[in-house]
């Protein structure tokens, strides 16, 4: 299993979880809860899609909705901070599999340069073979 695999498995997980804790709950209107879980799916999707830069705009947005409903007195101060523990670890995965991300594709970057570098030296050590044997072909000059 691929490290982007398995991180993309731990994020879902976590917000499947996260999920779980938007459920409704006697004081938790049913509007809300639809709105964070929403969110959530939203989170598990990009995350699962690989879409790092998505992921954590959708948590942006949760982590706003979820203050939000806080603000308006639409769930208690415990069950938002239920969800913002959540988000944090949500957060950190998501944060790793960028710098993964953007490890990887400085790495690949590297790579290309490398290979055309080698490609240009090749390139220019065959130019100057072909130049050599050209001399070669036409011989020491005799005199006459």
């Amino acid at each position: 299993m691929t490290r982007r695999r398995a991180t993309s498995i731990a994020i879902v997980a976590a917000a499947g979880l996260l999920l779980a804790g938007c459920a409704g709950a006697p004081a938790y209107e049913p509007e809300t809860a639809e709105r964070l879980q929403q969110h959530v799916l939203a989170v598990s999707t990009s995350s699962a899609e690989g879409d790092w830069a998505g992921a954590s705009t959708r948590l942006m947005e949760l982590e706003a909705s979820a203050a939000t409903a806080l603000a308006r007195g639409e769930i208690t101060r415990e069950r938002y901070d239920a969800i913002m523990s959540a988000l944090a670890l949500v957060r950190a995965d998501v944060d790793a599999a960028i710098a993964e991300a953007e490890r990887a594709a400085a790495e690949a970057a590297a790579q290309a340069e490398a290979e055309r570098q080698a490609a240009e030296e090749a390139a220019r050590q065959a130019e100057e073979d072909r130049g050599n044997d050209r001399k070669d072909e036409k011989g020491p000059k005799k005199d006459d």
